[in-house]
């Protein structure tokens, strides 16, 4: 990082539920990422990016804090993330920046749970009644948008707390789950955002407000959903990079049906897909990574101008990858395999190396620490009560020489989809170990080694075996594995590094009539 008073602008991408391998920048060839890779070319990519965690909130509670699940405790959907960790938001602001998301998971934009704290605005494209930036300058009858924009706060108020109703009830989630009812939450409660306006929104602003002479600094944080089941991309990109689903009609009627059963999607599988089912998913995967990928070109494009190479920095990565199938896995609920964990990671701040690329693994929680030492955050009490110091593991100053002796990650289990599990088909459960909390830590070697709770450790050697289909003999059972010990020792520090006389917090329905009415209705106890 350069030698600079000047703060940088901040661009923080996240290709959410973004597998590693479907990127050409990270050897897939099938040409699906153009735009990505041409930036990634000028980049510095992370070939062995570990998530913190397999799904959405641990792992994006974990970017923002610097933390680890076990320490945080935001595992599950009704978690709220404690005001003692404070988010690297919230530092930002303090450090002088204006800090914008925008953002399309509902999980992270629109249930109240605390990862929003530091923005100065938030937008949301998910959720029933969506917020946007106002278009009342833009608008001819700027009466009318102003009177849009106050009906539309109006259905948020009331929206919002049934949103996150169906976050804390099992109750709701089952019926949500209905196949009659889940092509109307996924369209009309807009489950996967609004990718195309989303990027153009944060195009548009990075256009107006991260310009020369501006007067603070920007963090501006764009989260993209738009890889997440159910796949249905545009016709013109199934036709391009999904011919099965055109030339087999079978093909096309299991996508139909599979795009409507959310209830499969989270659990494990009894039986495998078979191979037209299986190729049908992937290459609908692709083309949603395609589309995706088009829809970026031009922010990507702008991000490259001469000004923003000078003054803004780019970090582009998944929070957590997707099983289409491999191991009987389907989603991101349970696991720590290479395709849920292991993540596109490709950033570029003033003063980088272009077309850099570093093989050690590294944690994507580091972004945290990135944020900071970007920011020029000076160490203050509180983070040296946490034990934080952003220049030491800030990965605009990754140093091979210096490279941490293991990368770890944590899979909790979704309690909500553990309870589905239980009712649904117990045998499941015991079969993929459903309720158990997996761990994995990395070495510089590409060993993996996983601890699975209550279990037997498992060693792989990913040059050897890259998907993780066959352990290594039980040899290292006998004489404990360097990584199993410092598995142990790691989860044990990031429980001391919890707070003392402190419980994990639950969000809470704001709205008293509201509550009311869902527990007479059985959802909430």
């Amino acid at each position: 990082m350069p030698n600079s008073s000047q703060k940088p602008n901040i661009v923080w991408i996240v290709l959410d539920t973004h597998r590693y391998d479907r990127l050409g920048s990270y050897g897939y060839t099938r040409g699906v990422s153009p735009h990505l890779d041409e930036f990634a070319a000028q980049s510095t990519l992370f070939e062995r990016a570990i998530a913190p965690a397999q799904w959405t909130i641990p792992s994006h509670a974990s970017m923002f804090t610097g933390e680890f699940p076990t320490t945080h405790l935001t595992t599950q959907s009704g978690d709220m993330l404690d005001g003692y960790f404070r988010t690297a938001a919230e530092f930002l602001r303090e450090g002088g920046y204006q800090n914008s998301g925008f953002c399309n998971n509902p999980l992270v934009g629109v249930i109240n749970n605390g990862l929003k704290r530091g923005f100065d605005v938030f937008y949301n494209y998910g959720g029933a009644v969506p917020s946007t930036p106002s278009r009342a300058l833009h608008h001819p009858i700027k009466l009318l948008s102003q009177v849009w924009e106050r009906y539309t706060q109006l259905l948020r108020r009331i929206s919002y707390p049934i949103q996150n109703a169906f976050a804390q009830s099992e109750s709701l989630l089952n019926l949500s789950l209905i196949p009659l009812f889940v092509p109307l939450w996924t369209r009309y409660a807009h489950f996967k955002g609004d990718t195309r306006k989303s990027i153009l929104d944060a195009s548009r602003f990075i256009q107006k407000k991260l310009i020369p002479g501006q007067q603070n600094p920007h963090f501006v944080f764009i989260n993209l959903l738009e890889t997440h089941l159910p796949l249905n991309a545009p016709e013109s990109f199934i036709n391009k990079h999904a011919p099965l689903i055109q030339q087999e009609r079978a093909a096309r009627d299991f996508m139909r049906v599979y795009n409507t059963q959310a209830l499969r999607w989270l659990l494990p599988m009894e039986e495998p897909f078979s191979e037209l089912e299986s190729q049908a998913l992937s290459q609908m995967y692709d083309a949603e990574v395609a589309y995706q990928d088009h829809l970026l070109g031009g922010l990507l494009e702008r991000l490259s101008d001469p000004y923003h190479r000078e003054n803004t920095a780019v970090i582009i990565l998944a929070d957590h990858g997707e099983m289409l199938g491999e191991h009987q896995l389907m989603g991101h609920g349970f696991g720590v395999h290479e395709e849920l964990i292991r993540v596109p990671l490709i950033m570029r701040w003033p003063g980088s190396p272009a077309a850099q690329r570093v093989e050690q693994p590294v944690s994507t929680a580091q972004v945290f620490h990135t944020l900071l030492d970007l920011a020029q955050v000076k160490p203050s009490a509180e983070l040296e009560l946490r034990q934080i110091e952003p220049h030491a593991l800030s990965l605009t100053r990754f140093d091979p020489r210096n490279a941490p002796a293991a990368v770890y990650s944590e899979a909790y289990p979704p309690n909500n989809v553990i309870r589905m599990i239980e009712k649904k088909n117990p045998l499941l459960m015991k079969r993929f170990l459903s309720n158990a909390t997996f761990r994995a830590a990395y070495n510089p070697a590409l060993e993996k080694l996983v601890q699975i709770e209550g279990n037997d450790e498992l060693l792989y050697c990913l040059l050897d075996d890259p998907s993780e289909q066959q352990a290594l003999p039980g040899e290292f059972a006998q004489k404990k594995h360097p990584l199993s010990t410092g598995l142990d020792l790691f989860t044990d520090g990031l429980r001391q590094r919890q707070p003392q006389n402190w419980t994990r917090r639950q969000m809470t329905i704001n709205d008293p009539q509201l509550l009311q009415r869902l527990q007479k209705l059985g959802y909430l106890d």
